[in-house]
């Protein structure tokens, strides 16, 4: 009934009155049964359908008793993601239905400026007017406050305690505390809100008024403090809940007979896992084998996290509010509790493991002839290191890799046959290192590692997985199955446009556009292998490619497929880490209820049930996927500052990667970055953005963009994230074109400028 209501109200251009709804249905349904009748019972259904739709924002029922779709209405129903200054966006998805009865989903961002985002905070699920006639969209109504819990510093004004949100876009709430703690102390708070009398107290109104329940006091001090801190800071959520945990201690930690059945038995093939040396939650595993004809059969086979995290159980619930692990600092925090991602889910070695396995058969010159996917029991043969198989694939003899090598050695050739395949079809690969610490018991940061994903054991599962995804996507688009797609945009023309101009001030002129950079991958292509060709030295190769990689696009997940477009493959999806991903494991149950179902009813019903859930999946992993780059890339810019501060008053020799009013920045040979600010610079200084350089107006020493510089440490700050130098001399000044008449004419104006201020 309810596809035909959404149909109706679609269909008609104005608010429909109740007995309209009932004639057309039943004119609709005598076209399907000429002997059908509206009965009393399918009225009170439709009564049901239109009151729920009206509770849950879907509907809008006008003064006069006529039903609409919310969606023709100024009046919206979105998620409130909430800026530092008070306003923020509103994401609202809308469904109706087709004119072919297929399910139409509109995505719609409302910008909300601060003054008219009420009590909303972020996160919050709130009613909206749109506006019109140039009125600004404005919150109506919180309908549904979706914070459990909060990470702050305790602070104390008067003799009352508080809790400061670390979280700037949570300012707007209130949390009073009970518990007397130390102020400055880190912790965590539930929120339980305030009485009417207790507001009445306060002589308070507002809505943002809480008691905060302490859930866990970060320790000042101890192993990894700073960085559990610092990753609270930029808002991860952290730990599991008591009836999360308490689920997972009632999972079997083995395979029993009763979760074989409707499974594939595959443990005689010969899987393996290859991860980092500390890797404990394996999500996938390889197979490779030769058919009589010579082709390849790749199996990638990926832990069936589904079937043991039912959806809306606590550990889902969980899963979803996290979104992703976060890996920091030699830390984790795991998305799922450790007794299923170390455990039972892990594809550890030598134990059956349930799993769903992706095959895809591939002729010797890298063409696809088929794939399929199937729910399978696995048991892997051996947990391999990225270390260890690199050094076995040179030749050297590892002790327990011995029986894997034939196998690993014609993994590499088919491997490296399906990249330069991808290469040639317009993929993207960029072979800057990871910057890495490793950490003592403590936490603190002792040695740099770079890590480059291009070695043979790094290539050998990206590649396995990159097939492993697109082909899982390709199946189900080619269904027309909900999913949600990993998508990449185009590259900004804008990001382009400033690196062609960096290329020619710097002397190194690329002959295409920026259009053309865009819209033919080789192209790109061509543009990185330019500027390895013309740089002059590594250093400023590194600092182009950083700048080009910038000018990508930021992948996302997204229920409407436009491709990827840094891989190449049109769709595109995460299927391959169900443990640390919602998307990998909400793309899981969709292949389960909506690809493997046999009943066509039951596929059809869970295809329409899908269809709107994949946008709010979608954004939450986007979402949290953000939030786990932001504490990833703060810690290391902690670590960093920690590391460097046992060499303060040393010296190095660094690259100048960025210029501005403000100072420049440089990278050292190891890729850690400081900064040298305009007051340990001699004198007075101005940028010119034409040709990238800090221009001296007192006749000093001018810097320009990829300059080689002997530095001197003199202050760093971990909790600061700052690593400040000063300029000792140049090394190697780079060559500007028209630099002097450019840099000049800057000067000049900027003397005269300074000429007219008037005397105090």
């Amino acid at each position: 009934m309810k596809d035909y209501i959404d149909y109706i109200l679609k269909k008609e251009k104005k608010p429909v009155e109740i007995e309209k709804i009932y004639r057309i249905i039943e004119t609709k349904k005598k076209q399907e049964d000429s002997n059908y009748v509206l009965s009393d019972s399918d009225m009170s259904e439709i009564n049901k359908i239109l009151s729920d739709g009206i509770e849950n924002y879907e509907y809008y029922k006008t003064p006069k008793g006529r039903y609409t779709l919310i969606s023709k209405t100024s009046f919206r129903k979105g998620d409130f993601h909430g800026n530092r200054g008070g306003g923020g966006i509103v994401h609202s998805t809308t469904t109706c239905i087709k004119k072919d009865w297929t399910k139409e989903v509109r995505d719609e961002k409302f910008t909300i400026e601060s003054e008219n985002s009420g009590n909303a905070v972020d996160g919050d699920i709130v009613l909206i007017d749109i506006g019109g006639n140039g009125k600004k969209a404005s919150v109506i109504d919180v309908l549904e406050r979706n914070i459990n819990e909060i990470s702050g510093e305790v602070t104390k004004i008067g003799n009352k305690t508080y809790v400061k949100p670390f979280d700037k876009k949570k300012n707007p709430l209130t949390i009073y505390l009970n518990e007397d703690l130390e102020e400055g102390s880190v912790v965590s708070v539930s929120l339980n809100k305030l009485s009417e009398e207790d507001l009445e107290k306060l002589k308070e109104t507002t809505e943002n008024h809480y008691i905060g329940e302490i859930k866990r006091v970060v320790p000042n001090e101890g192993p990894f403090h700073r960085a559990l801190i610092e990753a609270f800071k930029c808002g991860m959520p952290q730990g599991f809940s008591d009836e999360s945990l308490k689920q997972a201690d009632g999972i079997l930690d083995y395979v029993c007979e009763k979760d074989k059945r409707g499974r594939k038995d595959i443990t005689n093939l010969n899987i393996f896992s290859i991860d980092g040396a500390d890797t404990k939650d394996k999500d996938d595993a390889i197979s490779l084998n030769i058919n009589p004809d010579g082709n390849y059969v790749l199996g990638v086979h990926i832990a069936d996290v589904a079937y043991y995290v039912k959806e809306g159980s606590p550990i889902d619930l969980d899963a979803f509010r996290k979104g992703n692990s976060y890996y920091y600092g030699g830390c984790v925090e795991h998305q799922l509790p450790p007794k299923l991602s170390s455990g039972i889910c892990s594809l550890n070695e030598n134990v059956e493991r349930l799993t769903k396995s992706t095959f895809t058969e591939i002729d010797k010159n890298g063409n696809i002839l088929g794939k399929w996917i199937e729910p399978t029991v696995i048991r892997s043969r051996k947990s391999l290191t990225y270390e260890s198989v690199n050094e076995l694939l040179r030749g050297v003899e590892v002790e327990g890799y011995m029986p894997f090598r034939d196998t690993l050695e014609t993994m590499c050739e088919f491997t490296q046959m399906m990249q330069k395949k991808r290469l040639l079809n317009g993929a993207i690969i960029f072979n800057r290192p990871e910057v890495r610490f490793k950490h003592d018991d403590m936490g603190n940061p002792t040695e740099v590692v770079l890590r480059y994903g291009d070695s043979k054991a790094e290539t050998i599962i990206s590649e396995s997985m990159l097939i492993g995804n697109s082909c899982t996507a390709e199946i189900m688009h080619d269904k027309q199955i909900p999913f949600i797609y990993r998508v990449h945009a185009e590259p900004k023309i804008g990001g382009i446009n400033n690196l062609l101009r960096q290329l020619k001030v710097l002397g190194m002129p690329f002959e295409y556009s920026a259009e053309e950079v865009i819209k033919d991958k080789r192209v790109l292509q061509l543009l990185t292998l330019h500027i390895a060709k013309n740089a002059k030295d590594r250093e400023l190769a590194d600092m182009l490619t950083a700048t080009l990689i910038r000018c990508m696009s930021h992948a996302s997940y997204s229920a409407h497929n436009i491709g990827h477009y840094g891989t190449g493959f049109d769709p595109y999806c995460h299927f391959t880490s169900p443990i640390r991903r919602i998307a990998d494991l909400a793309n899981s149950r969709i292949i389960d209820e909506c690809h493997f179902e046999k009943n066509e009813s039951i596929r059809q019903e869970k295809i329409r049930e899908w269809g709107p859930k994949v946008n709010d999946i979608a954004f939450q992993a986007s979402l949290m996927e953000k939030v786990a780059e932001d504490v990833e890339k703060n810690v290391l810019y902690m670590d960093t500052a920690a590391y460097l501060g046992k060499y303060i008053g040393q010296d190095f020799e660094g690259t100048i990667i960025g210029l501005s009013d403000k100072g420049i920045t440089v990278q050292l040979d190891n890729f850690l970055e400081g900064r040298v600010r305009n007051r340990y610079l001699d004198g007075d200084y101005i940028y010119n953005e034409d040709t990238y350089t800090l221009v001296s107006l007192d006749g000093k020493c001018d810097y320009y963009l990829g300059d080689k510089l002997r530095l001197r440490l003199i202050d760093t700050s971990p909790e600061a994230k700052l690593v400040d130098f000063k300029v000792l001399g140049k090394i190697r000044e780079n060559n500007i074109k028209d630099k002097h008449r450019s840099n000049q004419y800057v000067k000049s104006r900027a003397q005269d400028n300074r000429n007219r201020r008037p005397y105090n």
